[in-house]
């Protein structure tokens, strides 16, 4: 009977006693934990359309009109052109899941192609009276047409963004993400064309039209 007791107590004792892990057993469990990470692309994570592949619709809603309207001076097909002169981009659409973009038509019907990219800090300047954020991203494999992207952070109502490529984004030791370049603004996939309408159709926007500079349809190139 007491062998049994002593026996019981020592069980007992050894329960409670904490085994400390084996090192590769922390090993393991620090990687596992260093996987758990958010993604650096977490805040544009979605489906996303360009502002400029929904133009036709805005030019039906009399935004550009609107806009001409409030100048006085410009035509409506003058800011129209000049609105696309910063913003059409050949990126279209994208889908951002995990560091991937995937690139597809304007409708999303065609997939153009899939890239890995890898978060290479980002940049503050000052743009329209704020400071904004300028993140980018460097091609790691995959689709080659854009070796860097560089994204602002979403902003307004729409969680709208810019997206810049091309020589703004790679040849500019120093260069101003704001100033023009192939850049497009990107919005949500999943609204209506009447709801980007509504979001867009305001007087702010309209004042952000007429900051853009303008060309006008008559002017002519002045000899020396």
């Amino acid at each position: 009977m007491i062998r049994i007791i002593l026996m019981a107590m020592m069980l007992s004792i050894s329960a409670t006693i904490v085994v400390p892990l084996p090192s590769f057993a922390l090993d393991v469990t620090k990687r596992q934990s260093d996987r758990i990470k958010t993604p650096k692309t977490a805040e544009w994570e979605g489906e996303w359309v360009s502002v400029s592949s929904q133009v036709d619709y805005l030019d039906r809603l009399g935004v550009f009109q609107k806009a001409a309207a409030a100048a006085k001076g410009p035509a409506a097909d003058d800011i129209r052109r000049a609105f696309l002169r910063r913003f059409s981009s050949d990126v279209g659409r994208v889908r951002i899941a995990a560091g991937h973009f995937t690139f597809l038509s304007h409708d999303g019907s065609i997939m153009i192609g899939t890239a890995r990219y890898t978060y290479a800090g980002f940049v503050e300047q000052m743009s329209e009276g704020r400071e904004i954020q300028w993140h980018r991203f460097t091609r790691a494999s995959g689709f080659s047409r854009y070796p860097v992207l560089v994204c602002s952070e979403p902003s307004g109502v729409l969680g709208q963004w810019i997206i810049v490529q091309g020589n703004l984004a790679t040849g500019m030791k120093t260069p101003r993400y704001d100033s023009g370049g192939k850049q497009a603004m990107m919005i949500p996939a999943d609204l209506s064309a009447e709801a980007i309408g509504n979001a867009i159709d305001t007087p702010e926007f309209v004042s952000f039209l007429l900051s853009l500079p303008i060309p006008k349809k008559n002017e002519r190139k002045m000899g020396p």
